[in-house]
């Protein structure tokens, strides 16, 4: 091509571009009758990406000044949805798009033509994570709710999956020295010159680790005491020289402050919920002591790359990561969110609700849960967030089996709530409020107790006849009331049965979308990706169902 005139050389281009787009087109046409019932080919022909494309209109990638957008978004869009259809990694991708004739004609690109290195499918996605976190789950729901409008009307299910982080945990001793570590390189990039100052008064051993410094695992109990002793001695020192630099610095970036203030506060978690420090009158440590396992805090942090990751402890199974919340019809997920490991079951029950209320308009009748959810607290929570209009259905929790005694519902309360009247028809107006703030405690002297044939049913051998005997009535009673009496219809029976569904559903999730580990670290991420995987099940549940649509059905014969 050097030898032949830049006049003739680009007539060749121009018309050897278009046999080549001809042989493509010819390759397709061929390909295409024998794919008919491939997913990705009834997934370009009902799926309007119009509403994807316009959302991610703003995202450019160019590659230089002037030049013009080599991979537009309407292709991206569809890499990224086959990215979590075929459960595949972005280097997988790549390949997929560049050699599966399949994958490039639903992309978008021509049989000849290259596709998206893995790089700039990365940097789209996090675009999109950025930007556009729930529009793929949304948009694709909406279109889904046009076909098949009764799925709204239907009871929702609800359960939670574990969702691994790619983080790995670390001993307290490094925990503690990684964060001081990234502490004092996230103050380097504000003020280098104070940092030289800190670095002076650090005992940087501790912090760093001698290059001589034997292995964790090598050390006996008392010398692996010691080295935590020394490295929370100096962690609290950079804890305080840093804040101390804080104070002295107040014209620096917000952004910048509040980065360095988040580490300061998790380096302070780190060692509440996990040592215990002892001073002498000068204020000195005299020695830091690992707690117990029943002492430790709530929501432990246990890795640097990947602060949002906590412990998730369900039975005997522990996980470390994340804690994913969906509620679903027997068809198709309605919501789902990611949250960290630590966090209880049913706490984002209302959260589930108000996202479909704020992002589709309509929340459901029913929302069926497991018995984590029976409780008077959850049952408000969700009545509060539905403003009544969905109603949850769990096993409620057995208090009345947990003693012989009377239990709180054996005794009767006012209908103004000012007084609680006993078995026996004795009657106590003394409450205070409980420490949980959810319901008040009733007391019963022990005067009034005196000669009670029911003493022994009511105090059992808990409460000492010279002890005032409490009874705790909770706010919400009279919801706990309603549930229980609904509990007992034929058709609370009915609704269990259908939990079974979940079950199915988050199979799967994990077997066939990768929803079981996480891709990246960090809470958003993982919710992002929870979202997509709930995405590219919603759109293979579609599909079926089109599908069984236009299937006819065989004939009857006749006699």
């Amino acid at each position: 091509m050097d030898i032949i005139p830049p006049a003739v050389r680009s007539v060749v281009e121009k018309y050897l571009m278009q046999l080549l787009y001809w042989f493509s087109d010819e390759i397709y046409k061929l390909l295409l009758p024998r794919a008919q019932n491939h997913f990705l080919v009834g997934l370009r022909n009902h799926l309007n990406f119009g509403t994807l494309e316009t959302a991610c209109a703003k995202y450019h990638h160019e590659g230089g000044r002037g030049a013009p957008v080599v991979h537009p978004v309407s292709r991206l869009v569809r890499a990224l949805l086959v990215k979590y259809l075929l459960n595949l990694s972005l280097r997988n991708l790549e390949e997929s798009i560049r050699w599966n004739l399949l994958v490039k004609w639903f992309v978008g690109y021509a049989a000849f033509e290259s596709g998206p290195d893995h790089a700039t499918l990365e940097r789209f996605e996090l675009w999109v994570i950025e930007h556009q976190t729930r529009t793929f789950f949304d948009q694709i729901l909406n279109q889904i709710d046009h076909d098949f409008a009764d799925d709204r009307d239907k009871s929702q299910i609800g359960d939670t999956y574990a969702m691994r982080t790619n983080a790995a945990t670390e001993t307290i001793i490094w925990l503690i020295r990684h964060t001081c570590q990234r502490l004092l390189t996230a103050w380097q990039e504000m003020d280098e010159a104070g940092l030289a100052a800190v670095r002076k008064q650090l005992d940087r051993e501790a912090i760093f680790g001698a290059e001589d410094e034997a292995k964790e695992f090598r050390l006996d109990q008392t010398q692996r005491g010691n080295r935590l002793q020394r490295t929370v001695a100096a962690a609290l020192q950079c804890q305080a020289l840093i804040r101390a630099q804080l104070a002295e610095h107040p014209s620096l970036p917000e952004a910048q402050r509040q980065a360095v203030s988040a580490l300061l506060d998790i380096l302070n978690k780190i060692m509440t919920d996990e040592v215990s420090i002892t001073r002498n009158e000068a204020g000195e440590i005299t020695s830091v002591q690992e707690l117990p396992k029943n002492k430790k805090g709530s929501y432990r942090i246990a890795s640097t790359t990947d602060y949002d990751a906590t412990f998730r402890v369900h039975g005997e199974k522990t996980d470390f990561g994340y804690n994913v919340n969906l509620a679903a019809t027997d068809t198709f997920i309605r919501e789902i969110r990611a949250d960290t490991g630590s966090q209880p079951d049913p706490v984002a029950i209302p959260d589930l609700l108000t996202a479909q209320q704020e992002y589709h308009d309509f929340m459901p009748v029913k929302l069926i849960y497991d018995k984590a959810a029976g409780t008077g607290k959850h049952h408000a929570d969700v009545d509060k967030a539905s403003d009544g209009q969905t109603q949850l259905v769990a096993p409620l929790m057995p208090y009345d089996q947990r003693s012989e005694r009377f239990a709180p519902d054996d005794f009767t309360l006012s209908p103004d709530d000012h007084s609680l009247t006993c078995p026996r028809g004795r009657v106590s107006t003394t409450a205070y409020r409980s420490q949980s703030g959810d319901g008040r405690s009733f007391r019963f002297t022990p005067a009034q107790c005196a000669d009670c044939p029911l003493f022994a049913q009511c105090r059992g051998d808990q409460v000492p006849a010279s002890h005032i005997r409490q009874v705790f009535i909770s706010d919400h009673r009279s919801i706990l009331a309603k549930a229980r009496t609904y509990a007992q219809t034929p058709q609370f029976r009915l609704d269990l049965k259908l939990r079974s569904t979940v079950e199915r559903i988050i199979a799967n999730l994990v077997r066939y979308h990768g929803a079981r580990r996480a891709h990246r670290r960090g809470r958003l991420l993982c919710d992002f990706q929870a979202k997509m995987c709930a995405t590219a099940f919603n759109l293979r549940q579609w599909l079926r169902r089109l599908q069984r649509q236009t299937q006819t059905p065989p004939a009857v014969p006749t006699a």
